[in-house]
């Protein structure tokens, strides 16, 4: 049985775009009165970005293995991406529940001055301006 593998060139091209991006899109701030359904999303959601974050940061100290090319750290991404997932819904590091409880403690006194979507971030992750 022969197997073409002439596409594995552009799957090491698509992860390094999939890798410059979040993971992670939370609900978007917009000036209006969310649910709090939305805001403990957002927390789950976050907490499941910060957890795959610790997981590529931890997985870059230690020696590379036979997933050493593109297409294993495309495959690294998606697996620490679910395991933040899968953490966070069972509980995480209980970062998820300390922001809600914060947000919704304090969500008289938060105030943006534009919406948060319209923040320019680069391709560090960093608000600019």
């Amino acid at each position: 049985m022969n197997h073409d593998f002439s596409m594995l060139g552009s799957i090491g091209n698509m992860a390094d775009a999939q890798l410059s991006v979040l993971p992670a899109q939370p609900a978007l701030v917009q000036g209006r009165q969310g649910k709090p359904a939305d805001l403990k999303d957002a927390a789950h959601e976050f907490e499941a970005y910060f957890i795959s974050h610790l997981l590529k940061v931890m997985r870059e100290t230690v020696p590379k293995g036979a997933l050493e090319n593109k297409g294993g750290a495309y495959f690294y991404s998606f697996y620490d991406q679910e395991i933040g997932r899968l953490a966070s819904e069972a509980g995480g590091i209980g970062l998820a529940k300390m922001i809600h409880e914060y947000t919704e403690s304090h969500a008289h006194s938060l105030k943006f001055s534009e919406p948060i979507a319209d923040t320019i971030v680069d391709k560090d992750h960093r608000p600019s301006g």
